[in-house]
């Protein structure tokens, strides 16, 4: 039976609703001599796509971990920062040397991790600066950096707006103290709350990182921490819980420590639940998990740019890299990170190298990230239409309800908004149906 909320967002479609997208790090390659060797060559060319990149240092380091993280995160107290920083300026300054590199523009410098916010605020500028001297900026230009409360304190916050940091994204997950404890948050809601608050108080733009479908989580629970996100006045990223195998959650699940998550009818109705509230409050949905009312994050260029854009992620850990055709993620052991970049070599450990038929499954999954696929790029790109290379799918989807299309663009439906994982996986060479 299908469910339509008063929305329009249909429940009931697909069996499963699938919450990662193909072409992520998951599906990222071991990284070979011939595939770096195209990597490097493809560095020493111009950049000619006109698109605005992201810049993304990553400080994978925590004081404490999360019980649900899969994040290949170092414990600071078995980290030399000062080593680790040095190290990392000698990656962002190998790649700032390549001709690729020297003829991109960048209009945000995100810090990443991890936990940034373990630094100094003297740490955090310091790096800030060797990004704006060592790249080149856009005149408009943002720097954002992660943290959780128990690091930020109320003077760090202070310094780091002075200073001209335009956002703080912040790891709240719930404001709900019980599964705050029983997910090894460490600091309590009242925290949180301070700490956002204090930001938007001086300023900042506040983007609050919230989850769904935690092991215990009521209806009720999930509604108070939407509500309360949206009286601090922050965005959201609205996440579904993914228990991942190895995570602390995961063993304590097995072990009858933790209750399991909701069944998938349970999760779809919190997330309905989540679009109504956010999008009644004037937020819209942006990206794959935002939602937001801050005009700035409904044109992102690493956004928008997809998959034609960049984000040059660096740092242990790091996953998040694409430059057109080619996706990476670095070394996970910190110390095999800072040993490789010693040597002068970049710290990756996957490296793909799309082909022009997955660029144009790629582009197909900015469908995903709730964008349209524009039919004149597509063109200009591959000298085809969508609905030439992929005619099954699209009538397939148009006649569920879940794509309409125009002389101009394919897109979402908002029955497709709740789908649009799966929707991605219809374009991808093994669909999941």
């Amino acid at each position: 039976m299908t469910k339509t909320s008063a929305n329009g967002i249909q429940s009931e479609v697909y069996d499963t609703r699938e919450n990662w997208p193909p072409y992520t790090y998951r599906d990222y390659p071991d990284i070979k001599a011939e595939t770096y060797e195209s990597f490097m060559e493809f560095l020493n060319t111009e950049n000619t796509s006109g698109k605005l990149m992201e810049l993304q240092p990553w400080v994978s380091v925590c004081d404490s971990r999360c019980a649900f993280c899969y994040f290949p995160t170092t414990a600071s107290s078995k980290v030399q920062i000062g080593s680790y920083l040095d190290l990392l300026k000698k990656e962002l300054g190998m790649y700032a040397k390549t001709k690729y590199v020297k003829t991109s523009c960048f209009d945000e410098i995100v810090l990443g991790g991890g936990t940034p916010s373990v630094l100094g605020a003297e740490e955090i500028i310091d790096l800030i600066d060797y990004c704006k001297a060592n790249f080149n900026t856009s005149k408009e230009y943002f720097v954002k950096v992660t943290g959780s409360s128990k690091t930020l304190a109320l003077p760090k916050i202070k310094k780091l707006a002075e200073y001209g940091v335009y956002q703080m994204d912040m790891g709240a997950q719930t404001f709900d103290d019980k599964l705050r404890k029983a997910l090894c948050l460490p600091d309590s809601a009242k925290d949180v709350e301070e700490a956002i608050k204090y930001a938007r108080k001086l300023g900042l733009v506040v983007c609050a990182d919230i989850m769904y479908n935690l092991p215990g989580q009521t209806m009720e629970s999930w509604e108070a921490t939407i509500k309360k996100t949206i009286e601090l006045d922050s965005e959201v990223d609205c996440y579904s819980l993914h228990v991942d195998p190895g995570t602390i959650l995961e063993k304590m699940i097995k072990n009858g420590q933790s209750p399991p998550q909701g069944d998938a009818e349970y999760e779809k109705q919190m997330f309905i639940k989540a679009h109504e509230i956010l999008t009644k409050a004037g937020y819209k949905a942006v990206g794959h998990d935002r939602y937001s009312r801050v005009e700035w994050h409904m044109r992102e260029n690493c956004l928008n740019g997809w998959p034609w854009g960049g984000i040059l992620t660096t740092g242990a850990g790091c996953f998040m890299g694409y430059l057109q055709r080619f996706s990476y993620s670095n070394l996970e052991d910190i110390n095999a990170y800072m040993e490789t970049v010693k040597s002068g070599k970049l710290p990756i450990s996957n490296l793909s190298e799309s082909t022009m038929d997955d660029m144009m499954r790629r582009t197909m999954s900015r469908l995903y990230l709730r964008l349209p696929v524009s039919k004149k790029e597509f063109m200009e790109k591959f000298q085809t239409t969508p609905e030439k290379v992929f005619p099954k799918q699209i009538e397939k989807l148009k006649t569920e309800g879940l794509l309409e299309t125009d002389d101009n663009e394919v897109r979402l439906t908002k029955k497709g908004e709740l789908w649009k994982g799966n929707i991605a996986w219809e374009f991808a060479p093994q669909a999941k149906t």
